[in-house]
C-alpha cells in the first residue's frame, strides 16, 4: 500500500478531485473554444499523426480527429478516459478508428513509437508540482517526440494580483444547472497560493440553491492545484531539458507575449 504525506495527499487531491465528474467538468468548459482551434492549426501545419497527453474527455482530441487526424490519447484519470470514449463511440466508424486512448501517468510512460506533433493543452502541465515532475515528463516528451517534431503546450502566466487575493472571500459566483441531477447550484472559488512551491491551493464550491423536500441544500468543495510557472523559468526548464523555444504568444491567436498575457503558449522543438 502507497503511503503518502499529508502534503502529497493534498496534491493528489487536488490533481484528482477536479476529474472525478467527467460531465460536469465537459459542461463548465463547453464554451471554451478558441484553445481548440489552435491546436487544429498546430495539426494542420503537420501533424497528421498526434499525441495529446492530458486529453481528458476529448474536448481537443475529438475535433482533431474528425478533422482527419490520428490521435493517441494519454490520461491519468479513469472516468475522464471514460467519458472521452463515450463522445469517440458517437463518431462514424471511420472517424473514430483514428482515435486510440491510454491510461498513464505523462510523468511516465513508453509508447514504444514517436510523434511528428505532441500536445499538452489547457493548463495541464501545472499539475507538475516540482522539478523532478518537469524533467520526468519533458523526457517521456523528448522520448516520443520525432525528429524535427513539435511539442505545443499553454500554461498560465502567473497573475500576482490574483494569486494574492484574499483568501477567505468567494470569487467567480456564478449560477448554472447540473447537467445530469437538474439541480441549480451557485458557483464560486477562492485560493491560497504558496509562494515557497508556488503552487495554488484552488476551491471550488458548489452551493445547492434549492433542495428537495426533507433536507436542507448541500455544499460541497473539490480541490484543485496549480503549479505556477513563471516566464523566464519556464524557459529556463525547457532548455535545461534540450528544447528550444520557437514561438511564445500571450494567448492563442498569436498574441505577442506580455506581462499581462493570460497564457504563455508554446511551440518547442528540440534542439540539435
Amino acid at each position: 500500500m502507497t503511503r503518502y504525506s499529508r502534503h502529497e495527499h493534498a496534491l493528489l487531491r487536488g490533481s484528482t478531485e477536479h476529474y472525478l465528474d467527467a460531465r460536469l467538468y465537459d459542461h463548465e468548459y463547453q464554451r471554451r473554444r478558441v484553445d481548440v482551434n489552435f491546436y487544429r492549426r498546430q495539426a494542420r501545419e503537420g501533424g497528421r499523426e498526434i499525441l495529446e497527453l492530458g486529453c481528458g474527455t476529448g474536448r481537443v482530441l475529438v475535433p482533431l480527429v474528425r478533422d482527419g487526424h490520428r490521435v493517441v490519447g494519454l490520461d491519468r484519470s479513469q472516468n475522464m478516459l471514460r467519458r472521452c470514449a463515450e463522445r469517440v463511440t458517437r463518431l462514424p466508424a471511420s472517424v473514430r478508428e483514428r482515435a486510440l486512448l491510454v491510461r498513464a501517468d505523462f510523468r511516465r510512460f513508453a509508447l514504444g513509437r514517436r510523434w511528428p506533433l505532441i500536445l499538452c493543452p489547457f493548463n495541464a502541465m501545472m499539475h507538475l508540482y516540482n522539478r523532478e515532475d518537469v524533467y520526468r515528463f519533458l523526457e517521456c516528451v523528448r522520448d516520443h517526440l520525432a525528429p524535427g517534431g513539435r511539442f505545443c503546450f499553454d500554461v498560465l502566466n502567473p497573475d500576482l494580483r490574483w494569486l494574492t487575493r484574499d483568501p477567505h472571500r468567494r470569487w467567480s459566483r456564478t449560477r448554472f444547472k447540473d447537467p445530469v441531477s437538474g439541480r441549480s447550484y451557485y458557483y464560486s472559488t477562492n485560493h491560497t497560493y504558496d509562494a515557497a512551491t508556488q503552487i495554488a491551493w484552488i476551491r471550488i464550491y458548489y452551493d445547492e440553491i434549492e433542495a428537495p423536500a426533507g433536507r436542507l441544500p448541500r455544499s460541497r468543495v473539490v480541490e484543485l492545484t496549480h503549479r505556477q510557472f513563471f516566464p523566464e523559468e519556464l524557459l529556463a526548464l525547457l532548455d535545461h531539458a534540450g528544447f528550444r523555444v520557437e514561438r511564445r504568444d500571450g494567448g492563442f491567436d498569436g498574441e505577442p507575449f506580455t506581462a499581462e498575457a493570460d497564457s504563455q503558449v508554446c511551440t518547442c522543438s528540440m534542439r540539435d
